[in-house]
């Protein structure tokens, strides 16, 4: 629902909430696994770090309601109905008993992904819809925003051009490292393939944060599989691809624009999202709990208006929205949740002997390491679809050498 709900909204022109239906959904989906008596529940390990993390942050956003920098009650209120990020984390934790359901989820995953890279593709050639056309001239400044360098981009079913380039290039890099782990030929055919055509869809959005995140997620694998020979040529053929897509004589202007990715010091948008960071840099300091919740650029308009942050702006940098919203103390709290996630996925990584899991657990760090990087400059770890990997992977880390264990003790 997370991934279409957006095409319904264009299509059906009256307002419908399905930001209330996606959370009522989440709701009902964490009641149903303690209502399901038949459903065996394994509450194992759920004492971790991440867990605690969760509380944490949990505990800290709802003591924001008494911020005294806040404005409104509203917006308060309105973020916390969207904090269903435990809930989901609970739901993944009891699904992800059973190596089956991890497979099961991924397939889901990368499936909905190709689909959705295949209607990216459809809207590159065949052109947009109708109701995609008046979608997009609703709102003043929309067509600014989609129609850059000389070329539509492309949103598939997502809510815009950034949240569909960065779902399929973590998508993308997901179906990279599946052809490193234990399957047979034609699977890992198939895993190629595909990540080739979502690569493509992937350009078609103009995101150059998804192109970067492809880069460091790439480096990532290599780094974590340096003394794989496979991974070896598998990078000496990817610098070689690169050398020519970047030095070749291609000058349509996605490919100028996919350059662009790897001169920030040349590119406009990178200087404004620069002039925000050293703009608001004064007010983090002297704000340790932040402005309070909802209160930056258009959001703070709407439930938060005449807040300081509030203004027909957007910070862009996911990390430099918490750090106004949340503070500095809030920013430290999420980066170390992160840093947490990381460390955790690593050790895993060198950890694990069974093939597969550890091939899983290379599947969801690298995309959530590529997010984790986007974050600096697009609310990459919090956009729908993405968002739901996020959270699985947490929930995923934490059972995969539980999932070990289970598996040696069968064999002993």
């Amino acid at each position: 629902m997370g991934t279409f709900m957006f095409y319904i909204a264009r299509i059906i022109t009256a307002p419908i909430p399905f930001g209330i239906f996606y959370d009522a959904l989440v709701v009902i989906t964490f009641a149903g696994i303690f209502l399901n008596i038949k459903q065996q529940k394994d509450w194992t390990s759920f004492n971790n770090a991440f867990t605690v993390f969760f509380i944490v942050i949990t505990a800290y956003q709802i003591l924001q309601l008494f911020n005294p920098n806040a404005v409104s009650i509203k917006g308060w209120l309105v973020s916390m109905r969207n904090n269903t990020s435990l809930l989901l984390y609970i739901v993944f934790f009891q699904f992800f008993i059973a190596i089956k359901n991890i497979k099961w989820f991924t397939v889901l995953w990368l499936g909905v992904a190709f689909v959705v890279a295949l209607y990216g593709i459809y809207q590159e050639v065949f052109g947009l819809t109708a109701f995609e056309w008046r979608w997009i001239y609703e709102v003043p400044g929309r067509l600014d925003l989609f129609y850059q360098w000389g070329s539509m981009r492309k949103f598939s079913f997502l809510s815009d051009p950034a949240a569909y380039g960065m779902f399929l290039s973590i998508s993308g890099l997901a179906l990279v490292a599946l052809t490193f782990g234990p399957y047979k030929l034609h699977w890992k055919f198939i895993f190629i393939l595909a990540s080739i055509i979502i690569f493509v869809a992937m350009l078609y959005s103009g995101t150059r944060t998804a192109t970067a995140m492809v880069v460091v997620g790439l480096l990532l694998l290599i780094l974590l599989n340096i003394n794989n020979s496979k991974v070896i040529l598998f990078a000496m053929i990817i610098v070689f691809a690169g050398g020519i897509v970047y030095f070749g004589p291609f000058y349509s202007a996605k490919i100028i624009r996919l350059r662009s990715t790897f001169t920030p010091s040349q590119d406009a948008s990178m200087g404004v999202r620069d002039y925000k960071r050293l703009r608001w840099q004064e007010y983090i300091q002297q704000h340790p709990i932040g402005g309070g919740l909802m209160t930056t650029g258009v959001s703070g308009q709407t439930y938060s208006p005449g807040h300081p942050l509030a203004g027909d702006w957007d910070p862009d940098s996911g990390y430099l929205a918490t750090a106004l919203e949340l503070g500095w103390i809030g920013l430290i709290i999420f980066i170390g949740f992160f840093a947490a996630v990381m460390i955790k996925g690593v050790d895993n990584h060198f950890a694990l002997t069974d093939p597969l899991l550890r091939n899983l657990n290379l599947v969801y760090i690298i995309p959530f390491f590529a997010l984790s990087i986007g974050h600096f400059t697009q609310h990459a770890m919090f956009s729908r679809p993405a968002n739901l990997v996020v959270i699985a992977t947490y929930a995923l880390l934490v059972r995969l050498p539980q999932l070990e264990n289970s598996k040696l003790k069968t064999i002993e």
